[in-house]
């Protein structure tokens, strides 16, 4: 047995898991009231719904898609719904299943948190979150923050980076029947996806459910191939892939005020890798199989009207293993294998002892080790204490929030150099003031300092890396406004956002040749970043038994390396960032079948920091549409679905060499009881 990886995950989650609910199991005796149950149970519900409402009085940018724009606005996925929101910028390697990673405000993807029903996920190797891994139809909610809002009970971990994307599932709540929700998916290039979920309660006190999520698509899509003047139509080859993800949701409900939420999750991906398209030789055999799998508890408590805890706990494994056989390597294949761990632990506590006045205190630790088969690998690990402290102060008008985040870092590796410690403090303050009471129109202005620290791979990646790079240092200021009106009985809500913001980061991490072979890292670049985001959303009643929801955004971005005046690429645009992008949804519900169309676009970018002309990737606009229809059959539902995927069949590459599906088709079939 490898002494670096663990035989059976599932096994050491399903143990962690009982070992956090036995002790709570013996204190819950005392029966409770099914109205009590039913408030208890609720609890996630409530909070979702007020993240909803804070879009509006939110002293940051915040923006939301709840579980009902999910479903109206034709979203298929969980790269297909973020890429609605303002500011981001989705890499997308292309073909279902493929690496799907986000970055906010062109500051990069490490700079994004991925936060998973109020734990955040990690990756202390890359730094960034495949965003592919979580399934779509497990999600009742995807929210965007960009920097720190008023929202001051969470973890101190959550706080820790330029912006956050909060992933929220559906909580395990319901009667003592069995409920369930099954999916079928079929589409274009070999795509199956199948899904099923089953919720259920036990008396009074727990509820439970279990989801799994499989995907299998071939991915042999024809795009067109460029040389000279000559065009030809290739198909992508060595593009397979399959993933199965599962999760199992259990809360239990003492009594009220209090709650533990545990999760069990799996994930496993089998994918075949393309590579980048080379002229004349379309051969490819690599792979990589990943599977992760973790525990997760939160435990809420309020004491009083005026003190309240939470505490988080998670234990994280994670297995990266890649191959590809090639006549140039020692016996004609080459095996890299990588395995992290996490143990994540949170607690945090809120008091409330004026009225308008909050203030918290939250206290994270978490230990992040690396090993693989590389004769070369330093088995670098890192224990990382986090403590935020925050204060809040409100009234009709105005809103004031603070809050400092101490950071402490300590690394070590079993062989080699370690890479620096570091410790910081990073403060941030915001503010939302509400001019004229009784109307919806809401200023803001916010600051915040926040680092993040280099990557495993950043600090010891053979031949790459280098133990002495540096954190990189943010500092973003934005200045915003957001106004609601419901005038009419026709016109639900219109909702318009504009928000102007400022970014400079220092050490800029970028890797540099160190002769023809051999790259490192260093920190060597200084970004200033300026743009703006606006939002518009409405949603219409034209008649009995007719709705119209739309929603738009546009972003621009202007990314500017300031490290040398004399560089070639200082003052350009920095690499793969657009400076316009932007989108917009429409859906039409009706008694008959209803509507949904999509559209998103983005300006040119270039995949080098010097802008040249030949490192140009051209704009493209992505449009889509489906046609649903739900039907009642006594406590039955089911629900027809067909989605087109850039119905306009336009070729476009997100990543350079990396082309997107054209024209694509969908079908689905969903069964509720």
């Amino acid at each position: 047995m490898s002494k670096h990886n663990f035989p059976a995950p599932l096994a050491v989650l399903c143990i962690a898991c009982c070992a956090t609910l036995l002790p709570l199991g013996a204190a819950a005796q005392k029966p409770l009231e099914k109205d009590t149950l039913a408030r208890v149970r609720n609890i996630s519900t409530v909070t979702v719904t007020g993240r909803q409402n804070r879009t509006a009085t939110s002293a940051a940018p915040l923006f939301n898609l709840g579980a009902d724009k999910i479903n109206r606005f034709s979203i298929t996925d969980v790269g297909n719904a973020v890429k609605r929101l303002p500011g981001v910028n989705l890499r997308d390697y292309g073909g279902a299943g493929g690496l799907k990673t986000v970055s906010v405000r062109g500051l990069g993807a490490a700079h994004t948190a991925v936060v998973y029903d109020g734990v955040t996920l990690s990756d202390a190797r890359n730094g960034e979150i495949d965003l592919s891994r979580y399934s779509i139809d497990n999600l009742s909610n995807i929210t965007l923050r960009v920097g720190d809002n008023d929202d001051i009970f969470q973890p101190a971990r959550s706080s820790a980076s330029a912006a956050s994307l909060f992933f929220t599932t559906a909580p395990a709540t319901g009667d003592d029947s069995l409920h369930l929700t099954a999916k079928a998916r079929a589409g274009s290039f070999g795509y199956a996806s199948p899904y099923i979920k089953v919720t259920k309660g036990f008396g009074e006190k727990w509820a439970a459910n279990i989801s799994a999520d499989f995907m299998r698509a071939d991915n042999r899509y024809p795009f067109r191939l460029r040389n000279g003047n000559t065009y030809t139509i290739e198909h992508r080859k060595n593009s397979k892939a399959r993933a199965l993800n599962t999760e199992a949701n259990i809360t239990f409900a003492p009594r009220a005020g209090s709650s533990l939420t545990t999760k069990l999750y799996y994930y496993d991906s089998r994918r075949q890798l393309p590579g980048p398209v080379i002229y004349y030789n379309d051969e490819n055999r690599e792979k990589l199989t990943e599977r992760t799998a973790f525990w997760q508890s939160t435990y809420r408590m309020s004491f009083s009207p005026t003190v309240a805890f939470q505490a988080n706990a998670k234990f994280n494994w994670d297995a990266s293993l890649y191959s590809d056989v090639n006549g140039k390597y020692p016996g004609g294949k080459l095996n890299q294998n990588y395995y992290q761990r996490e143990a994540y632990a949170s607690a945090v506590a809120l008091w409330t002892p004026l009225q308008g006045w909050s203030l918290t205190y939250a206290a994270d630790y978490a230990y992040n080790s690396l090993s693989s088969n590389l004769p070369t690998e330093n088995h670098p690990w890192r224990n990382s204490v986090l403590q935020s402290l925050g204060a809040r102060w409100k009234n009709r008008h105005l809103t004031v929030t603070a809050r400092a985040l101490g950071s402490i870092y300590r690394n070590g590796s079993r062989s080699g150099d370690a890479a620096q410690n570091a410790t910081r403090l990073s403060p941030s303050a915001s503010l939302s003031y509400r001019p004229i009471a009784g109307r919806n129109l809401f200023l803001r202005l916010s600051y915040k300092s926040i680092f993040r620290m280099p990557t495993f791979n950043e600090c010891y990646f053979y031949h790459y890396g280098s133990p002495d790079v540096k954190p990189e240092n943010t500092d973003q200021f934005n200045a915003g406004v957001t106004w609601q009106w419901s005038p009419a009985a026709w016109l639900n809500s219109l909702t318009l956002t504009g928000d102007a913001y400022i970014s400079n980061v220092k050490d800029k991490i970028v890797a540099v040749p160190y002769n023809m072979f051999i790259w490192t890292v260093v920190n060597l670049g200084k970004v200033r970043g300026r743009g703006a985001d606006l939002t518009l959303s409405a949603d219409f009643v034209p008649s009995k038994g007719h709705s119209v929801l739309f929603a738009a955004n546009y972003s621009y971005q202007r990314m500017e390396p300031r490290t040398n005046p004399g560089s070639a690429d200082y003052g350009k645009q920095v690499a793969y960032v657009p400076r316009h992008s932007g989108g917009a949804s429409l859906s039409y519900e009706n008694p008959w079948v209803n509507i949904a169309a999509n559209f998103t676009a983005t300006s040119a970018r270039f995949t080098s920091n010097e802008n040249l002309p030949q490192t140009r990737l051209g704009g493209y606009a992505d449009t889509g549409a489906a046609i649903y229809r739900p039907f009642r059959l006594g406590r039955y539902t089911i629900e027809g679905r067909f989605d087109i995927l850039n119905i306009f069949n336009r070729q476009y590459e997100v990543i350079a060499r990396y082309p997107m599906p054209g024209r694509s088709f969908r079908a689905t079939v969903k069964f509720e009881f």
